[in-house]
């Protein structure tokens, strides 16, 4: 007969006779039949509560094997590495949803160890979920941030660097460098490569490529990849036609289980001649129709000016002008001679 038990936090007993198995305790437990002296116990969808420690007790007719086992149970989610951007500041954050026993964090600056700037940890039962964040202080080196869980020996590596800005004139194209790093990258293992791009602290994505099914998105019509250059594991792409919106950051993440792989690359679209020809003509152009309109209101206004300040001089000339400018023709005496003299002249002629 062969029984396990579990000391703590709680009993589970299996017993074997004749090859017949019984369990007792959780429905997560298994047994698999021992071959020579050695007998095996599997606990499956095992918890945080399953640690602790097993006695196996052998027994047979002319002996009785005690062995104790400690079970111990680790966490470890898949970390991530996110690039972010507030203000004028940016910043890594290296990340893990659950994970347990607390892992061991690191961060690397070229290669020589620096300590974080924030670190903050939620859950006050295990597991527990850590957030790192670092201050990129040197836009021109490379950052690098590790988590390893000792009891699981298992060890996750996030990758940021900065590439050289490129500056770039209207209705040009662009590519943008992506390649993995060789110390971290493994063709075999199932990984994913999104190409993304930053405007207001946000993040776009413009298309991503899945490793395991090999399928490529596309969600922007000017971005292009080169089908040879991803079967050599490089994930360059090209992006067409710029225009003076696509200047910005530019981001490359390559995930797997085992690793995320930043590059950020900086646009900058300057206006093409044609269009700095445009715009400079109207920047003379608008600044002189309304110096122009400006001289014109202020010619009529000074005018008007001019005309109030004589009449208020001259109120009695002013009157006489506007009253003979208003009487009818037929009553101004001096018209009456020649209007009858006119008139004997023609009757005159008739006769």
């Amino acid at each position: 007969m062969v029984m396990w038990n579990i000391l703590k936090p709680r009993t589970h007993l299996l017993c074997m006779t004749n090859m017949s198995t019984r369990h007792e305790g959780t429905d997560s437990t298994v047994f698999l039949p021992h071959s020579h002296n050695i007998s095996e116990w599997i606990s499956r969808r095992v918890s945080l509560l399953d640690e602790g420690i097993y006695t196996c007790y052998v027994g047979t007719a002319i002996q009785v094997i005690t062995n104790k086992v400690v079970l111990k149970v680790g966490v470890f989610l898949t970390p991530v590495m996110k690039y972010e951007k507030r203000n004028t500041n940016s910043f890594l954050i290296c990340s893990v949803l659950s994970v347990y026993p607390r892992p061991i964090i690191m961060w690397k600056m070229d290669n020589t160890p620096i300590s974080e700037n924030n670190m903050e940890e939620t859950g006050s039962l295990d597991p527990f979920s850590i957030n790192s964040t670092l201050n990129i202080t040197g836009s021109n080196s490379s950052y690098e941030c590790t988590i390893e869980n000792s009891l699981l020996k298992q060890t996750w590596t996030g990758r940021w660097t900065m590439k050289d800005g490129l500056h770039k004139m209207q209705s040009e194209h662009v590519s943008l460098s992506c390649q993995p790093v060789n110390d971290y990258f493994s063709p075999k293992q199932d990984f994913k490569v999104t190409w993304s791009r930053m405007k207001s602290g946000t993040f776009s994505i413009l298309a991503y490529y899945l490793s395991s099914s090999q399928n490529t998105i596309i969600n922007e019509s000017r971005f292009s990849w080169n089908k040879e250059l991803i079967n050599q594991s490089d994930f360059s792409m090209n992006l067409m036609d710029l225009n003076l919106s696509d200047s910005g950051e530019y981001l490359c993440n390559i995930s797997s289980d085992e690793y995320t792989l930043l590059t950020t690359h900086t646009v900058h679209v300057e206006p093409s001649q044609e269009t700095a020809s445009h715009n400079k003509a109207l920047w003379i152009l608008v600044p002189s129709v309304i110096l122009a309109v400006t001289l014109l209101i202020w010619t009529v206004k000074c005018r008007r000016a001019q005309l109030e300040a004589r009449r208020s001089r001259h109120p009695a000339d002013g009157a006489q002008r506007e009253r003979h400018s208003v009487l009818p023709t037929d009553e101004n005496p001096h018209h009456a001679p020649d209007n009858g003299e006119e008139n004997t002249a023609l009757s005159g002629r008739v006769q």
